[in-house]
């Protein structure tokens, strides 16, 4: 799992070199970087309490947010020559890249240690611009194929209006088994979160994947922010007794959904051939790309466009942001409750295809239904 680190220079031209370097880098699978090169901006983003866990600012900048700069965190001054901000460590902004990398990472260091675990679980998010598209389908179908390889599995359902209880059979949602509680514990007793976990995850049998009940009061998926989502993703991570976590969003695109996003490895992002459908998806990352900018646009990499109940290529008029990578066909789950969790044999296939391809078993080109 990615850590945050942000940059705050003036230079826009750095940003965009530094940042293009981060990505093409091993310390792209290591950092997801927010950059900012307005003082204005980067104090907001501070005082809005998003997660973060690395600065490298230039004096001026760090002077701006003096006072609001999160306990804790590493914090170096970009500096053109030593002794411009003794207060910080300082890091010499005008120097080979690597060698730059290589310093902020050593400051970053205690921060890589105590979420080693973090790192070794991978995320996937299942994500639309449209709702009924089948998205919480596919990341069950996903979730039994990964099980089946021998992944620890869990099955985070982030949706606003979260029906997870229903169809796993789950029975009636206790206030102390949700994610109310969940975040109640993050809140006042954060060395517990570990221990409340492994007594209050369910467990399902079919699915083979952990999961935790929806909200006992609807207000607090409702008033949920970015930073409360961060903190749920690394708590289940952190607990060590998973190899990947598969997400459930909605149809949104504000802050929590963009934090989501930039924790995962993979978005896989559902479209149908619907040409509505496909309009929403364009709408969508469109306005993601004008809202959040190059924190959108560094996501790039990681959306991959699957399309659902599709005969196999999407009409050529149609305007998507990218190339489908995947092509499910048209079923429905077999069965009913949780016994619908599992899917018609050619969608099995294909999702497996899928999954293959995301676990960088196969190559990149398009997966047809077979």
């Amino acid at each position: 799992m990615r850590h945050q680190l942000v940059i705050a220079v003036k230079e826009q031209d750095y940003v965009r070199r530094l940042a293009d370097y981060v990505r093409d880098s091993p310390f792209g699978e290591m950092w997801q970087l927010t950059a900012f090169t307005h003082a204005e901006a980067f104090v907001q983003f501070l005082k809005s309490g998003y997660p973060v866990h690395g600065i490298a600012a230039q004096p001026y900048m760090l002077e701006a947010a003096a006072g609001i700069l999160p306990e804790g965190v590493p914090v170096a001054a970009l500096v053109a020559a030593p002794g411009q901000l003794p207060l910080y460590h300082e890091l010499l902004q005008y120097q080979a890249l690597p060698g730059l990398l290589q310093r902020m990472a050593s400051l970053m260091a205690p921060v890589s240690q105590a979420s080693a675990r973090e790192q070794s679980v991978q995320v996937i998010v299942v994500y639309s611009a449209s709702g009924g598209v089948g998205k919480t389908t596919l990341a069950r179908q996903l979730i039994h194929t990964a099980a089946s390889s021998g992944q620890r599995i869990f099955y985070l359902n982030l949706e606003r209006w979260n029906a997870v209880d229903t169809w796993l059979e789950s029975g009636a949602v206790h206030g102390d088994e949700g994610l109310s509680q969940l975040l109640y514990i993050l809140q006042s007793h954060p060395e517990r979160v570990g221990e409340w976990l492994g007594r209050h995850s369910k467990r399902h049998a079919l699915l083979r994947a952990d999961y935790l009940l929806p909200c006992s009061n609807p207000e607090d998926r409702l008033t949920l922010q970015a930073s409360d989502a961060d903190a749920i993703v690394r708590a289940i991570a952190a607990n060590g007794q998973y190899d990947l976590i598969v997400i459930d969003l909605d149809e949104g695109l504000d802050e929590l959904h963009l934090s989501v996003l930039e924790l995962s490895h993979e978005v896989i992002w559902l479209v149908t051939e619907d040409p509505a459908v496909q309009r929403k998806s364009q709408l969508a990352y469109q306005y993601g790309v004008q809202r959040f900018g190059e924190r959108f646009r560094l996501l790039e990499p990681r959306l991959q466009l699957v399309v659902n109940r599709s005969e196999g290529q999407l009409h050529s008029r149609r305007s998507i942001f990218k190339p489908a990578c995947a092509f499910l066909p048209d079923t429905a789950a077999m069965g009913r409750g949780a016994a619908a969790v599992l899917a018609s044999p050619p969608y099995m296939a294909a999702v497996e295809r899928l999954y293959r391809q995301l676990s960088k078993e196969e190559g990149g080109a398009p997966i047809a239904n077979g």
